[in-house]
């Protein structure tokens, strides 16, 4: 007899546990976002409630700093060294480079870093990449990294290849990187000159 009654009290219980669910949602505001309408990744552009800007809990602008969206590249801080596309375990990262004009800058870490090469081509296939961020971390110069876009859908799997230098752009670093190369050719020639002159 006492399990008859336990029994409807547990059922009773979670009945009303339940229900307190439901009762809740019922008196809160839904957030729907008419997406491609609305850009998602904007926090001004989604407006929930009584005309105030509120923030959407699925916005891009509001995920975690870790989140990994598509791969961004900062070509103005690369220094062309293959790092990450050595580390890159699908080979969805193609870069070839060239000697170019030694300069010195800081990254986005805030370390100093120094360029030897340019790169001539840098393609990253959207369409083959894991998002792994294998090659995020090991960049000395932090430029290239995770952004917080997530749109790549196209009719064309050409599209999902994002090219972040120019066929202008690789143009002018080969004929300067053949300058240099040049040059690098007469001094050593020069050097060769004046050992044997230095021998003789």
């Amino acid at each position: 007899m006492k399990q008859y009654f336990h029994n409807i009290f547990n059922g009773i219980n979670t009945v009303f546990e339940g229900m307190s669910i439901s009762f809740a949602s019922m008196f809160t505001v839904p957030q729907t976002v008419e997406y491609p309408d609305v850009d998602v990744r904007s926090r001004d552009s989604i407006r929930i409630g009584l005309g105030k800007k509120k923030g959407y809990k699925g916005n891009m602008a509001g995920m975690p700093d870790n989140y990994r969206g598509l791969l961004d590249v900062d070509m103005d801080i690369c220094t062309a060294c293959l790092i990450c596309m050595k580390a890159c375990p699908i080979d969805c990262i193609a870069i070839t480079n060239v000697k170019c004009d030694k300069r010195k800058f800081e990254g986005r870490s805030g370390k100093m870093a120094v360029q030897t090469r340019a790169a001539t081509r840098f393609d990253i296939d959207l369409g083959k990449c894991m998002f792994c961020g294998l090659c995020v971390e090991p960049c000395p110069t932090g430029a290239i990294w995770h952004s917080n876009d997530f749109e790549m859908n196209t009719y064309n799997l050409d599209d999902l290849i994002r090219r972040y230098v120019t066929p202008e752009e690789a143009q002018a670093a080969e004929k300067r990187g053949a300058e240099i190369a040049e040059e690098d050719k007469a001094k050593k020639a020069a050097k060769a000159a004046a050992a044997e002159k230095g021998e003789e």
